[in-house]
């Protein structure tokens, strides 16, 4: 276990993750950025000064072209302690995917790859974050119908 730091500029950040979903895949991309640079991570980013989280997601959505999305819903978050210095908390939404063909959706931000993954079968070697996730118990479909029900 990591010791407990009290100083004030150890506090984590907070980051949304959205999990852009169709036919039990999700968007991923390769991180160019450290921590962790090389591994694959949902679409998201750090929520800014005065920012709500769905502001946040709407952000990350609109990074891609002619995406079109179903009801936002939050589905999960992990704590994600990556050293004694490196904390953040990732809030997740689900999204799904409505475009027709979304293997042409692109990207504007500047990342090495994006891909569509099988949530079953997600390639190696998975961000932190998404790894918390998986870890968690997390279930892409039945996370989402439980909110669809209620």
């Amino acid at each position: 276990m990591l010791k407990q730091q009290q100083s004030s500029n150890n506090k984590p950040h907070a980051g949304v993750g959205v999990i852009i979903r169709q036919n039990r895949k999700v968007i991923l991309g390769r991180r160019l950025n450290r921590p962790m640079a090389g591994s694959w991570q949902l679409p998201g980013g750090w929520i800014h000064f005065a920012e709500t989280p769905e502001q946040a997601v709407h952000r990350q959505l609109n990074q891609f072209e002619d995406l079109h999305v179903g009801k936002i819903q939050f589905v999960a978050y992990t704590n994600n302690v990556f050293d004694e210095h490196t904390h953040s908390l990732s809030l997740y939404f689900m999204v799904d995917c409505l475009n027709n063909d979304p293997q042409k959706l692109i990207n504007k931000n500047n990342t090495v790859e994006w891909l569509w993954a099988d949530w079953n079968k997600l390639p190696e070697p998975l961000f932190l974050p998404l790894q918390l996730l998986k870890q968690s118990g997390f279930n892409l479909e039945t996370s989402f119908e439980r909110e669809k029900d209620a």
